[in-house]
């Protein structure tokens, strides 16, 4: 029984920090209106470095991951790939916008960050 207890605590510390991203901006913005919460867009490519950071360290920080799975809709696109939705300009990479579940941005955040500085920046968002 121990064993077992110990494995699902396990299971349990991996998994937790993993956020579920969609690819879909119009399931997206559904679940926003259906959920009563805005959607966290990120537009990201697999070959920028601070966006692999952002992806692979700050997410991975247990209070901002559960803050953004718990306070969003969470979008995400790779630019060299997938198909953008219309009317959301970039200059770079990782650029993350807060949408409203009418479609209306309510913020735009440019590049990488700390983990509490990113924090910040989404919970400035009322």
């Amino acid at each position: 029984m121990k064993k077992i207890l110990s494995m699902i605590s396990i299971v349990t510390v991996l998994s937790a920090g993993q956020l579920q991203w969609s690819g879909n901006y119009e399931k997206a913005i559904a679940l926003a209106k259906k959920d009563a919460k805005p959607v966290l867009m990120m537009y990201h490519a697999s070959w920028c470095p601070e966006c692999s950071y952002m992806k692979e360290v700050i997410f991975k920080d247990p209070k901002l991951s559960d803050y953004m799975q718990s306070h969003f809709e969470l979008l995400a696109f790779d630019i060299s790939k997938d198909k953008l939705p219309q009317g959301y300009d970039y200059k770079g990479v990782p650029t993350f916008y807060i949408i409203s579940p009418d479609k209306k941005l309510l913020k735009k955040i440019e590049g990488a960050s700390s983990a509490q500085e990113f924090l910040k920046k989404l919970e400035s968002v009322k």
